[in-house]
């Protein structure tokens, strides 16, 4: 897998886990009184890119360690409809508890890797597709996963690691301050710049050319057009070429794989997507129980 910080997504498990389970599994306690060892198989049921199969492991392993894997597939594999994915041993008790758990996380992650690669293959490699903070509370660290095993980027993990001046940040200076859009937008840049002393990358949200201009003026390193104008956009992309310096140009808002048609053959360097962790269609996957081993 990506460098992952796995005591993090078992925290997450076991947090997941307690939600399912809470006190006990009911209906599991009252049907088998005693524990036995089961074979399982895995089936994905729609088709798409595998992703998350270690969360799946990971899962089962922390109900009990007498869990055995026998996967045919890694994660980044597409995957038929209908296709089984692998076998699962394990006791049938803790199978049950953790099944839908598992099922879960397997299902979410894999439809996030999926779509990511919709927009990857459509850009033809010409711009990278990077995902954005629009992800499900908690579980960042698994779906950033995920849009890198669809063939995607990761944007700034959190509010921590990187500068970006949004809307908000520039409306509340133009406010504040009793200035205009892009008084704002330059006095907002110098303000970050001040801050950063260097130490962390600066980028600005714009919704047109002048403001593209501005930005760039004031040395950032990134500049996002935000729902802009394609014109404008283009524009820009037309005017950087002709500069020594450079900075990247990023688009977003509202794209989806029609428009991003558009863009390939403009000098965009990369285009931030929401949709490709707060609303992707989840993979389907089942667990079937096959034979009891004793």
């Amino acid at each position: 897998m990506e460098r992952i910080n796995w005591q993090k997504v078992d925290d997450l498990i076991k947090r997941a886990l307690e939600e399912d389970i809470g006190k006990k599994d009911i209906t599991t306690e009252a049907l088998f009184p005693y524990n036995f060892l089961v074979s399982s198989i895995l089936i994905c049921k729609s088709g798409g890119i595998i992703c998350g199969l270690e969360v799946f492991k990971r899962t089962f392993l922390f109900l009990s360690t007498d869990f055995e894997f026998d996967f045919k597939f890694k994660d980044g594999d597409f995957v038929k409809k209908e296709e089984v994915v692998g076998e699962i041993k394990g006791p049938v008790k803790e199978l049950l508890k953790g099944e839908r758990t598992a099922l879960n996380f397997l299902q979410r992650l894999s439809g996030i890797a999926t779509e990511t690669r919709k927009f990857v293959e459509k850009t033809e490699g010409k711009i990278k597709i990077f995902d954005t903070r629009k992800t499900t509370p908690n579980l960042r660290i698994l779906e950033k996963y995920a849009v890198k095993i669809g063939g995607g980027e990761n944007h700034r993990f959190g509010l921590f690691d990187m500068i970006l001046i949004k809307d908000n940040h520039i409306k509340s200076i133009m406010e504040r301050e009793n200035i205009d859009k892009i008084s704002a937008i330059k006095l907002a840049i110098q303000r970050a710049k001040r801050y950063s002393e260097g130490k962390y990358m600066i980028e600005i949200e714009v919704e047109n050319f002048e403001e593209g201009i501005t930005a760039y003026n004031e040395g950032v390193d990134i500049i996002m057009f935000d729902n802009a104008k394609f014109y404008d956009i283009k524009r820009f992309c037309d005017f950087i070429k002709k500069k020594k310096r450079s900075c990247e140009i990023e688009v977003s808002g509202n794209i989806n794989l029609r428009k991003i048609e558009n863009f390939k053959n403009v000098n965009v360097d990369r285009i931030s997507i929401g949709y490709i962790t707060h609303s992707p269609k989840a993979i389907d996957f089942s667990l079937k129980i096959k034979n009891i081993i004793k």
